[in-house]
């Protein structure tokens, strides 16, 4: 028997007016997590918002910290924002260079620059490869499309200046 019925066994109801206690009390959490919540989002959105000028901020002051990244020197505090990339292959731009090059009858050099596994891969040794490869200006643009790269989401990290060693 759960400890709720055995309860109701052993304790009489609650009165109404008890009842309504209860449940204000119970109305007036779920108001406060309500508000909680609301200023949350609130709070969330104004720590983007800082955090996009931040970034801002060190892109155009900053100075060179690591490859894609920059960094701001206060005297206690430091601001590091990091700007990476990513490449992935045009699926559509890899297939018009696959059929520019069974035109130009170099379909061979498909395998060796890409490897096909359901999405088209650039081979590790793919820009060794163009270096000895002759291909014309149109077939070099084709393969240019195939990769696009695009900028991820800037990421700043503000933390406290290292002490130097004594």
């Amino acid at each position: 028997m759960s400890a709720v019925a055995q309860m109701s066994k052993t304790a009489p109801a609650p009165m109404p007016v008890e009842v309504d206690a209860q449940a204000e009390g119970f109305h007036q959490l779920e108001l406060e997590l309500t508000k909680a919540q609301a200023e949350l989002t609130t709070a969330r959105k104004k720590l983007q918002e800082r955090e996009a000028e931040l970034i801002e901020l060190v892109r155009s002051c900053g100075g060179p910290h690591a490859q894609k990244s920059k960094i701001l020197h206060g005297i206690v505090w430091e601001m590091v924002a990091t700007f990476g990339q990513y490449t992935t292959q045009d699926g559509a731009a890899v297939e018009r260079f696959r059929l520019a090059l069974a035109k130009a009858k170099k379909t061979r050099l498909l395998k060796k620059i890409f490897s096909v596994d359901v999405r088209y891969t650039l081979q590790s040794g793919a820009s060794e490869i163009l270096k000895t490869e002759q291909l014309s200006p149109r077939l070099m643009s084709l393969l240019l499309q195939c990769s696009v790269t695009g900028d991820r989401k800037p990421s700043l990290d503000v933390r406290p200046k290292k002490k130097p060693a004594a």
